[in-house]
């Protein structure tokens, strides 16, 4: 058992975090003071993806700004003194894109200001998919003109002048309620690669001086779109940054950063890092993709992240017309494979702690308990929660049923690609309840073997675990249709295994084949 009091964790902090998925998901909870007034109250979501249609006049179906006025009708019904948008609002860079983020913006807070006449400030920063107009916007304005009319990388001052009624720049500082909040904007242009974004390079000079001379004891703010490197989700995390937001950050326990640009589920107990300073994943409000990390890509059939996707000129030799090496025909039942859940955060600060509660947009309910920081901060070594963590379980007298059947695939028409055509193949249906014992299941590793050596992994996310409350229905049991050519030759029996965020393991259940 790691000695929490000396890895510097508190008991309280840590108590509170390792429960952020949800005492319905079978994680710890802890309660803490209610009765206190915030200093500060505010905002966080990333990734709102608004994207025009092709005729340049509507929005596209689906991508509009209706989750994001909710999302910011909540905020401001939760007294909010600020919004915090972690990048990505322009899905295709474009100018009426963001203009619909601001018409949003000014619907429900006209003139920046609450229904009680407060200042509510705006601390939003542009992400990859901002800075991308001359890439993407040529599916809706075809003459080089009109482009670089509507592009916003080809004048951010311009644009954003006429959205928002401010001055962009590419890094700026705003007070709200004497809580500093330095902002980073993607550079214009930039590209996105994944795994060392240059889009926050220059934050130093910008800013080091400033935070050299904030008071130790009072917590400041720091957003960009890419996380800070080898913080949130670990050593070569999909989405992080080149260094600098960490090398900025390091000397000052008292900051806490928000990033977006992954896309993972905030239940995803690696969303919080502490270390030298605190950084927070966003999520986001718009096509989450669980499981989606390059570190931690599955084999073939993980259905429900990245992997979902087609990828035009790598195919296997054994099957040409889908995808690369982990991928393999989807047949997942809809509910399991595919979901739309909207995620975002309100932050409390308090005397003694920071809060930051977790929310599910589109059904409007909260996601477990808030993450909890103590007040003041202090540098400490890496949380331990991996080795802490308490493996999800089945609950007592689970049963796994492994059933032999057909099932159709889904068809998929990718740019660029082959055109993959719905067929019917063998499969083998599992039904399972949701590991809701003991910690906060992540993921189910669904796995055979056969006698000589040959083994089959694929995994799904567990939808269902990690957001109960919001959807019930997953709480009550799993669906999971796999490719039954893809079981070795031979295999006896299936099993199911609930892991973890960390990867602990919990106790398999297992069918005969």
């Amino acid at each position: 058992m790691i000695d929490i009091s000396q890895s510097g964790v508190s008991r309280r902090w840590f108590l509170g975090a390792i429960g952020s998925a949800g005492a319905l998901a079978g994680c710890r909870a802890i309660p803490f003071a209610c009765c206190d007034r915030p200093l500060l109250r505010f905002g966080v979501v990333s990734d709102v993806h608004v994207r025009l249609a092709d005729n340049g006049e509507t929005l596209d179906e689906g991508y509009d700004t209706s989750t994001f006025e909710k999302t910011l009708a909540y905020y401001r019904d939760m007294g909010v003194d600020a919004v915090v948008i972690a990048g990505d609002m322009a899905d295709t860079g474009l100018f009426g894109e963001l203009k619909a983020v601001a018409d949003a913006w000014f619907k429900v807070f006209p003139n920046d200001r609450a229904p009680d006449g407060r200042k509510v400030e705006r601390v939003f920063v542009y992400g990859n998919h901002d800075a991308y107009g001359l890439r993407m916007g040529g599916r809706v304005y075809k003459s080089e003109s009109d482009l670089r009319r509507e592009a916003l990388e080809v004048d951010p001052q311009r644009t954003w002048d006429a959205c928002f009624h401010e001055e962009w720049k590419q890094f700026f500082v705003k007070n709200v309620k004497g809580f500093d909040f330095y902002c980073s904007h993607w550079a214009p242009g930039i590209w996105c690669n994944g795994f060392a974004e240059v889009g926050c390079s220059g934050c130093w000079e910008a800013f080091r001086e400033k935070m050299r001379a904030a008071d130790p004891d009072w917590p400041f703010f720091y957003v960009q779109h890419p996380h800070p490197r080898e913080t949130v989700y670990g050593k070569g995390a999909w989405g992080a940054d080149d260094g600098s937001a960490s090398d900025l950050l390091s000397p000052f326990p008292q900051a806490v950063a928000f990033s977006g640009h992954s896309h993972e589920p905030l239940c995803n107990e690696r969303a919080m890092w502490r270390g030298s300073f605190t950084s927070v994943a966003t999520g986001s409000l718009r096509y989450l993709a669980a499981g989606s990390l390059w570190n931690r890509i599955r084999t073939a059939g993980y259905e429900n992240g990245v992997c979902n996707f087609y990828l035009p000129g790598v195919v296997r030799a054994d099957r040409p017309k889908y995808t690369a090496k982990y991928d393999a025909p989807k047949m997942m039942p809809e509910e399991t494979s595919r979901f739309d859940i909207r995620v975002g955060q309100l932050v409390s600060v308090y005397e003694d702690r920071i809060e930051f509660a977790k929310r599910e947009f589109m059904s409007g309910l909260d996601i477990g308990v808030p993450w909890v920081v103590e007040r003041p901060a202090r540098a400490r070594s890496l949380y331990s929660f991996a080795r802490e963590a308490v493996p999800a379980q089945f609950p007592a007298g689970a049963a796994l049923a492994a059933v032999r059947t057909k099932a159709k695939t889904r068809g998929m028409e990718p740019k660029g690609g082959l055109v993959v055509a719905s067929e019917e193949l063998p499969a083998l249906k599992l039904e399972f309840p949701a590991a809701t014992e003991g910690g906060c299941v992540a993921e189910y590793e669904i796995s055979a073997a056969s006698g000589k050596g040959g083994r089959w992994t694929t995994r799904i996310c567990a939808i269902g675990g990690l957001y109960p409350r919001a959807h019930a229905n997953f709480s009550k049991g799993v669906v999971a249709t796999v490719p039954f050519a893809d079981i070795p030759a031979g295999a006896k029996a299936v099993s199911v295994t609930p892991l973890d965020s960390f990867g602990n393991r919990g106790r398999p259940l297992t069918a005969s084949l």
